[in-house]
Parts: C-alpha cells; structure tokens; sequence
C-alpha cells in the first residue's frame, strides 16, 4: 500500500478485509478530490459527510487540507469526531452537526458543496431516493458525489463473512432484503 491510504487519523491501514475495502475507497475519493481541486482551481473544497460519524473518511479529507462538514444523527458519533479532529491537528476544517439525510437542508445549505460523501447511509434510511436528491441538491455545480450503498448480496455476503449465517439467511428470505429488527 501506498503512503497515499491515510484512514482514521493517518495510520496506514492493515490488511484485513474491511481495511483493505476502506483503502481502495480511500484511493478513488482522494483522487476524485484531485480533480475536483484542479477542476474548481482552488486549492481547499468544501465538503459535506452525510452520515460521516466518527470521521472515518472527514478527519482524512481535512487532512488533505479539505474543510468538512460533518451531518450525523448521533451527539456520540459527533463528540468522537470532534476529539478525532482534534487529535489529527484539523479540528478548525471539521465541523459536526447533529442531523440526517432527509432533514439535510435544516442544518446545511443547498449548493454548497464542492464533494459530498455518502457512504454507509442510504441503508438505514426510509427514502433512499430522497436521501440521493438531497445529497445532490447539496452540491455545487459539477461538484462530486461518493455513493457507497451495500446491496443485498452485499449485505448477506457481509453477513455471512463475519459468521452471522442465521442473519444472512434472513436477509436472503426477506422480500426487503432486512436480516433482523435492527436492519
């Protein structure tokens, strides 16, 4: 791996599975940040993290010198983002606001975003679409969107992997693709 795969906080990641998907999300974003860089001709975007937590992704973009803002709906997420903010040295370019996906226009402007990540966000939501439009809405013109969005075999392969085979069967036999109470 290259020095170019900083994650939560600069380490470099291990080698495990979920590490290595972070990586490879991590190298597409960075670049798709470049070219927005160069695209705009600005040196600093503005970028929102929907759903950005603890700042698993936020806390390396502002580490590239990026401002974030950070919408989640957990006060814990956001308290642990900004002690990892503050801990990286970036806590003046990350900003956590309490808020989701669908109330995205109560705490943010529309337009105003040069990248918008929305990762992991989508499945917990009840309007998927409306989550899509609101995440587009959010974006200057020819700003960038990072969508990750787990699909059923995803899910149920995701499941299985970390040894929950009862809960990939569920999500296999539910017509919504749901493994449990909490899905």
């Amino acid at each position: 791996m290259s020095d170019r795969s900083p994650v939560a906080g600069g380490e470099t990641p291990s080698r495990s599975r979920g590490s290595l998907r972070t990586a490879v999300v991590w190298e597409v974003l960075r670049d798709a940040l470049d070219h927005r860089v160069k695209a705009a001709g600005t040196d600093v975007l503005d970028v929102l993290d929907t759903g950005g937590g603890t700042g698993s992704f936020s806390v390396p973009v502002a580490r590239l010198g990026h401002r974030v803002t950070v919408v989640d709906p957990s006060p814990n997420a956001l308290f642990a983002l900004e002690r990892r903010a503050a801990e990286a040295g970036v806590a003046e370019r990350v900003r956590g606001v309490q808020g989701d996906i669908h109330g995205l226009f109560d705490v943010v402007g529309r337009g105003g975003f040069d990248a918008v990540l929305c990762h992991g966000v989508l499945e917990y939501v009840d309007d998927p679409a409306e989550g899509v439009r609101n995440a587009v809405d959010a974006l200057r013109p020819a700003g960038a969107l990072s969508l990750l969005a787990a699909g059923l075999g995803g899910a149920v392969l995701a499941r299985a992997l970390a040894g929950h085979f009862n809960e990939a069967r569920r999500a296999l036999g539910d017509p919504a693709g749901r493994w449990g109470e909490g899905d």
